[in-house]
């Protein structure tokens, strides 16, 4: 059974001015055997972003993820920076990846990303845009595409889609849309 945690004992495993790994020990198991955990500094450390057009149509970005050495297909995303809310970010965020601006701003609400190693959450917003682009972007995004939430289902489906922030931002915005 995975009851949750009484006196537990948070042990530092790594300090880093990202994040720190503890090792949280309620005294169920044998020291330095208790759950490793990567605690960031904030609750919700960034933001998903659902742009979506006049057309209901949605846009994803195209880009290279050294994390996994490949390209993947997503909405924009981006973390929280220091003095901002999710909000903010997801605004900032929308402006440097696709260099669009907000027009209506909506929050879905918050995934954890790994709930057995992660302590932080991210936000997901479905973003009312023009599809115009206004600004300069960060170079990040290699290109972009515009679907409608079932060829995005589709591509999920297929695999051409991974991500678990878009997969899940998605289902976010099915369920909003079904309320």
């Amino acid at each position: 059974m995975n009851a949750p945690l009484n006196d537990v004992i948070e042990t530092v495993l790594l300090e880093t001015p990202f994040f720190n790994v503890v090792d949280l020990n309620d005294g169920t198991r044998p020291e330095g055997k208790g759950y490793k955990v990567v605690k960031e500094p904030k609750a919700i450390n960034g933001a998903v972003i659902i742009p979506m057009l006049p057309d209901g149509k949605l846009i994803l970005s195209n880009l290279f993820r050294r994390a996994i050495g490949t390209m993947s297909i997503e909405f924009p995303r981006g973390k929280v920076d220091d003095g901002e809310n999710p909000a903010e970010a997801a605004i900032r965020e929308l402006m440097e990846e696709l260099g669009m601006k907000a027009l209506r701003v909506k929050e879905l609400g918050k995934m954890h990303s790994n709930t057995s190693l992660l302590s932080s959450a991210v936000a997901i917003y479905a973003v009312s845009v023009t599809g115009e682009v206004e600004g300069e972007t960060d170079g990040e995004v290699m290109s972009t595409m515009v679907k409608t939430p079932e060829e995005i289902q589709e591509m999920i489906f297929n695999g051409s889609i991974t991500d678990g922030h878009t997969i899940s931002a998605l289902m976010m915005l099915i369920s909003a849309a079904n309320q």
